[in-house]
């Protein structure tokens, strides 16, 4: 066996640890495999966890077998797959040469038992099916993670002794990078899952709010809409260091952004007429009061942001830090443009609704003094009424 071949599968071996899909992996084994060992095809037959069977994923490399990857699905209780998991320990080699298989007809145990002859008569078929050479499984434990099948040789040459106990040594490693894969894999499924939970908490959260002031239905579900358009046209902005952590950030603290409101009385809020001094005191600790309520959770660095600093202004005029300038966080200058915007658009208690057309002029005039430029600008790409 050359040792530039057998470094060159090693070495590729290796990158497959850092691969975290199951199905980038395999493709990149088979490709591998199908290069460096010259054959015209391989194949494996990967454990599907959710549906108890194995899939065929294929390279095709220069061969007829025209099988598509992921088209054939097999049963434990196909001949391939009960070989490998015979508990009884009937046949004692740990992989399938097809040039040898015959000898299995020989066994004692085999010559005087038809269940037997007719077991190996239809492995024999399987492997010509899919026109396999050679069979490895990949065992994790006691658990069959797949089975791997080489097709003949470019050049039509035998496995020799060092290759097969090569690949079978190769097949370790894929076999833990394969559940290295499948761990990160379940990671992710689970993240996926506890962020619906949150977003489906969050909403629960939000209705709560609206549902103490009847003109601000559907308001932060806009909010965010709006403020997810808006970024789309900022992102050259220098400040948006990981632009699908920003947007997820984003999205959560535009909902959020009027949680503070939960502790203002319905009367306030519902006001028709003029605030007082001090009900426009009560209304502008609405920013501090949610990040009161939110700071206990630590990924929510950025989101309070949006939270505390939605209603500040770049001439200082806003509340409740007073910032200016390039001092107010863009996640929270983004929320500012997006929330007057649907404020104006759908009105309030205290204002009729205005055209969008309208709404969208009122912005422009106010940029630099009310809203940063570089987010009005960002907002008059995204909305050209």
């Amino acid at each position: 066996m050359k040792s530039s071949y057998r470094k060159s599968l090693e070495n590729a071996a290796r990158q497959t640890t850092l691969v975290q899909s199951a199905d980038t992996l395999i493709k990149l084994i088979l490709r591998i495999i199908v290069s460096n060992s010259k054959v015209k095809h391989a194949g494996i037959f990967l454990y599907d966890k959710e549906r108890d069977e194995y899939v065929l994923k294929v390279s095709h490399g220069n061969s007829d077998f025209k099988i598509p990857s992921g088209f054939v699905k097999i049963s434990r209780n196909n001949v391939l797959i009960r070989y490998f998991l015979d508990k009884k320990g009937e046949f004692s080699s740990d992989i399938i040469l097809l040039r040898e298989i015959d000898k299995l007809f020989e066994l004692p145990k085999v010559k005087n038992d038809l269940a037997f002859r007719e077991f190996i008569v239809e492995l024999k078929n399987n492997l010509s099916l899919y026109q396999a050479q050679i069979c490895i499984p990949g065992f994790f434990r006691k658990d069959l993670i797949f089975v791997l099948f080489l097709g003949n040789k470019v050049n039509l040459e035998g496995f020799g002794e060092e290759e097969i106990g090569f690949l079978t040594v190769l097949v370790s490693n894929i076999v833990m990078a394969i559940k290295n894969a499948w761990l990160v894999e379940d990671l992710n499924k689970q993240l996926q899952i506890n962020k619906r939970l949150f977003l489906q908490t969050v909403s629960a959260l939000t209705s709560s709010i609206e549902a103490k002031d009847k003109y601000t239905v559907g308001h932060t579900e806009r909010v965010m809409k709006h403020c997810l358009v808006i970024v789309e046209h900022l992102k050259e902005d220098k400040r948006i260091f990981n632009e699908e952590k920003f947007k997820e950030d984003l999205r959560v603290s535009a909902l959020l952004h009027d949680i503070g409101k939960i502790g203002i009385s319905e009367k306030i809020l519902n006001k028709k007429g003029p605030l007082t001094q001090r009900e426009r005191k009560i209304i502008e600790k609405h920013p501090l009061t949610g990040v009161g309520i939110l700071n206990h959770i630590e990924e929510f660095s950025e989101v309070l942001l949006g939270v505390k600093h939605h209603h500040e202004r770049p001439d200082g005029q806003g509340y409740p830090c007073r910032l200016k300038g390039k001092q107010i966080p863009l996640i929270a200058a983004i929320i500012a443009i997006a929330d007057t915007f649907d404020a104006m658009t759908v009105g309030r208690s205290y204002r009729d609704a205005v055209a969008p057309m309208d709404a969208v002029r009122e912005i422009k005039k106010n940029k630099g003094k009310q809203f940063l430029p570089a987010v009005v600008n960002a907002f008059l790409k995204a909305y050209k009424y």
